[in-house]
């Protein structure tokens, strides 16, 4: 029986394939990417637990993927890895959202995934139709503010006046505001 679905992003092939076995001989189901580009599109196919990213990758490194996901509200629990990583990254990760940071190579990594588990459930539990209330309330509000825009301009055919109007704001406030959340 799969006790949890983890996705692991390394491009060093021996420590994603040494995690992934450690994993998988305790019933975790572990899928392997390489980079950020293969991340994406199996984030969008594939529900995940738990996500481990290596900081430096080729390409998009684990810090900027990192910030565009918490960014785009992702919940689930994200833990950097590197082998060799400044204190700057440490404490850069954390404040961008991820769960924890690891050093590589991983020792004894089968209790911090058990505890970051246990810990999503529990979280789960304090969400109320489908709102994480652990979120900062600006992020929170930043969430719900792109998904509003999101579906007045959908249903009013992209017609900013008609979307200010009901928003109740200026058109020029309604722009920058949409340009801040990134919609414009």
């Amino acid at each position: 029986m799969i006790i949890g679905n983890i996705l692991i992003i390394d491009d060093e092939e021996i420590n994603s394939e040494t995690i992934k076995d450690t994993l998988e001989d305790v019933n975790y189901n572990v899928v392997l990417s390489r980079n950020a580009e293969q991340a994406k599109i199996l984030i969008k196919e594939q529900d995940f637990d738990l996500i481990m990213m290596d900081v430096w990758m080729p390409g998009q490194d684990g810090m900027s993927l990192l910030a565009e996901w918490m960014e785009a509200g992702i919940s689930i629990p994200i833990v950097m890895m590197s082998g060799h990583a400044e204190h700057v990254d440490v404490v850069r990760s954390i404040k961008l959202g991820a769960t924890d940071f690891l050093k590589k190579p991983l020792h004894d990594i089968l209790p911090l995934v058990r505890k970051i588990l246990s810990e999503k459930i529990t979280n789960t539990n304090s969400k109320i139709n489908g709102i994480n209330f652990h979120l900062p309330l600006k992020s929170a509000r930043d969430l719900f503010e792109i998904e509003y825009f999101k579906y007045h301009l959908k249903n009013n055919n992209n017609n900013i006046a008609k979307v200010a109007e009901l928003a109740d704001l200026e058109k020029t406030t309604l722009y920058r505001k949409l340009k801040n959340l990134g919609l414009k």
